[in-house]
């Protein structure tokens, strides 16, 4: 009878109204991200981004404020300063899982600085479908 309890466990993702079915690779998807943040590895980020990713609130010198998307690798690495600004980077390394925030969106991390998801395209990939920078 205690297997079946686990199947139900499982079957029951906290993540599940995002898409997300196993939790616990999102989980380990989500300590990765805080690692890698923490240590400032911006590649490993990257690697944790479903693309294009939405940044939105960038400040654009001609257009003010607007949202943008990074289709690749190079260019986050390249904005990485601008899109993950110090309360973005403390948003993620000071989330505890147990807080996460999860509509049908995905999953929210600090106030909504970034949001989370699951790739569409087999194998499914979790990671950073957006980033809000002015909240």
């Amino acid at each position: 009878m205690g297997g079946g309890n686990t199947v139900l466990q499982a079957a029951a993702s906290p993540y599940a109204v995002a898409g997300i079915e196993n939790a616990v690779e999102f989980e380990k998807t989500f300590a990765s991200l805080q690692l890698a943040v923490a240590a400032n590895d911006r590649g490993k980020v990257a690697d944790l981004i479903l693309y294009p990713l939405r940044v939105n609130g960038w400040m654009d010198e001609t257009n003010g404020k607007s949202t943008v998307q990074f289709s690749t690798k190079p260019e986050v690495i390249d904005n990485y300063d601008e899109i993950f600004t110090t309360k973005v980077k403390t948003a993620i390394t000071k989330q505890k899982v147990a807080d996460l925030f999860v509509n049908w969106q995905g999953v929210m991390v600090g106030g909504g600085e970034v949001w989370l998801s699951v790739s569409e395209k087999e194998p499914r990939r979790y990671g950073i479908i957006a980033v809000n920078l002015k909240l």
